[in-house]
């Protein structure tokens, strides 16, 4: 684990940029409809953060918000170049793309957010071979 007690993301244009603090809630792939059915993806590789560990530094103003109208879900993205910048879930917590947050620290995510798990994995569409643990 290293010293770091908050991590940061921004978008492509960088008009957003925000923090989370400390260790996230979950670190893994997450395989459920929702997320497929919210992102348009066959799977999410997540860190994910309860809401109040999320502070927006800059682009408040910038950030849009689209509620799913069947899911209790919202994707959060910039208005100005449309990248998702994180979304919610059942519980609000916000999730983060480890793809996004990787992007800030040059390519490579801090060792301490790599993923612990799949789960939902019995719902997958595409299976992964990898060593991690896997969870219906």
């Amino acid at each position: 684990m290293s010293n770091i007690e908050s991590y940061k993301v921004n978008c492509s244009c960088g008009k957003i940029e925000m923090s989370m603090e400390g260790a996230p809630r979950v670190r893994g792939f997450c395989h459920c409809e929702d997320c497929r059915e919210l992102l348009n993806i066959p799977y999410h590789s997540v860190n994910a953060w309860e809401n109040n560990k999320v502070t927006t530094l800059k682009g408040h103003e910038y950030i849009r918000e689209y509620q799913h109208p069947n899911l209790n879900m919202k994707k959060f993205y910039c208005s100005e170049c449309g990248d998702t910048i994180c979304n919610s879930n059942a519980m609000d917590w916000r999730v983060f793309s480890q793809l996004l947050i990787a992007k800030y620290y040059n390519g490579n995510l801090p060792i301490e957010l790599n993923s612990e798990s799949h789960f939902f994995y019995d719902r997958r569409i595409i299976d992964v071979d990898d060593e991690l643990p896997k969870h219906s």
